[in-house]
């Protein structure tokens, strides 16, 4: 479950310069992770979920309280690079580049790590404050593919999680 305990509470502190009593917390990852299905696990909401690249192509966002906190999560478009060559990408980037949320998720296929990689290194030139949550462990071990969260966690050096939505 992604909470502050299994995450880093530090990744989530306020900025001490914020009125805002929320944190701010932007949910990325590749098109068909189940970015949008957890989103909608931990707020509450119906977000439309899809199969299709360009499914998303606008910041959805929707709060959870937690152990008397409030979060805002933001669910941007998903996007295999945020190198802006398409409006998805300029979207996911200009998020966590100039809107600054506390902690930037980024939501992994387990069936296709690698692929889903390049985006973690890309935020994690952005911003320090990210947490890995790996999704599709499921349909990963169906593959007989196996990760060990803890080793990529040291790897990476950023906190991961498993998604258990």
């Amino acid at each position: 479950m992604l909470t502050n305990s299994s995450c880093g509470f530090n990744l989530l502190k306020k900025d001490s310069n914020s009125n805002n009593s929320s944190y701010t917390i932007a949910l990325a990852g590749n098109p068909n992770v189940g970015k949008s299905t957890i989103f909608n696990n931990l707020t509450g909401m119906h977000q439309h979920t899809g199969n299709w690249p360009g499914k998303t192509v606008a910041n959805a966002s929707g709060r959870c309280y937690f152990k008397n906190q409030d979060f805002l999560f933001v669910d941007i478009p998903g996007t295999y690079s945020i190198m802006s060559c398409s409006e998805e990408e300029e979207i996911a980037r200009n998020y966590i580049c100039f809107e600054k949320p506390n902690a930037t998720i980024i939501v992994l296929d387990a069936t296709c790590l690698e692929r889903n990689l390049n985006l973690v290194f890309q935020i994690m030139e952005i911003t320090p404050n990210i947490i890995v949550c790996v999704n599709l462990l499921d349909e990963a071990k169906i593959k007989k593919i196996s990760i060990d969260l803890s080793k990529l966690s040291n790897l990476l050096g950023v906190p991961v999680v498993r998604n258990y939505c």
